[in-house]
């Protein structure tokens, strides 16, 4: 089948060498600009292009394009992380449509970073679903859905583990269904939960949260986003935290939410609404040489604000 390409992220180049290797061609290669967090540049798509032997265009109007893209003629389109939503006079294009995978249960998630609010909203599971784009955002009937479990443990960086793993193989095993059908309508009756964008500066810590709530907006925002933060003492001195865990005392404890109140190997531990949490990776974003750990923990007078 004659496949092209449309989209941003690494999980899309994978996805894209993978169909090739199950005996598809890749007819062109379409991006735009990628966020700062993603580990594939326009670049690389470019360089994806080259080794498939076919058309590159980088830029976000993919209208003034509709010709050369018709002229080429793919049968179907894959694709992730479009930055908007694509118009029928592009998706009647290919004869099956534009595949999506979308990282969230449709119908009830739709829109952007599903899975980081599903660890906000303390969600039991996220999904991978293949489905067909339509003008109206995630509305399109589904090829496959594939769900991970996640519980208060989980972070983001081990869904984006998975996500790397099976996208590309969702995209394989949709394509090869296409033929024979295989769509499965929407189910219409689930109310849909619209999920909006997150920027970094909505991962500040406010340490008079609740305890499994922090941990949840720590777990939420690690790598591959840029981490949850706060700062020492209400400097300039900005620090990152990527993981943190629970702790539990034997002894009852006054303390002011954010204040240091001792160490656990090293590891400072923080007094937060209604409890405490031991922070087991973080640093300082501007003063990456200095310990932050060390430094958080030089005094129980030190507060996280």
């Amino acid at each position: 089948m004659r496949i092209g390409v449309i989209g941003r992220t690494h999980m899309l180049i994978s996805s894209a060498k993978a169909l090739a290797k199950a005996g598809h061609q890749i007819v062109f290669v379409y991006t735009c600009r990628a966020e700062s967090f993603y580990s594939a540049s326009e670049g690389d798509f470019e360089a994806l292009a080259v080794e498939m032997g076919c058309p590159f265009f980088s830029d976000i109007d993919v209208y003034s394009n509709i010709g050369k893209l018709a002229e080429i003629g793919a049968d179907v389109c894959v694709s992730i992380n479009w930055l908007s939503v694509l118009k029928d006079r592009f998706l009647d294009l290919f004869r099956y449509g534009v595949l999506n995978a979308h990282a969230g249960d449709l119908p009830r998630y739709k829109g952007n970073a599903c899975p980081n609010w599903a660890i906000l909203n303390f969600e039991n599971k996220v999904a991978l679903t293949v489905h067909k784009m339509t003008e109206e955002l995630d509305s399109g009937p589904f090829l496959s859905k594939t769900y991970f479990s996640i519980d208060e443990n989980t972070y983001i960086t081990d869904i984006y583990n998975w996500l790397d793993e099976i996208v590309p193989k969702c995209f394989v095993e949709g394509v090869s269904k296409l033929e024979s059908g295989g769509f499965i309508e929407q189910d219409n009756s689930i109310r849909t939960l619209r999920t909006y964008p997150r920027k970094p500066e909505d991962s500040r810590i406010v340490w008079n949260d609740s305890t499994r709530s922090i941990l949840a907006l720590i777990r939420a925002s690690s790598k591959p986003f840029d981490g949850a933060f706060c700062y020492l003492n209400g400097t300039d001195k900005k620090i990152v935290i990527y993981r943190a865990r629970r702790q539990f005392v034997d002894f009852d404890f006054c303390a002011v939410s954010g204040q240091v109140c001792f160490s656990i190997n090293g590891n400072p531990v923080v007094a937060t609404r209604d409890g405490l949490l031991e922070v087991e990776e973080c640093m300082f974003l501007e003063h990456r040489e200095i310990d932050a750990r060390g430094e958080i923990v030089r005094s129980l007078r030190n507060r996280l604000t």
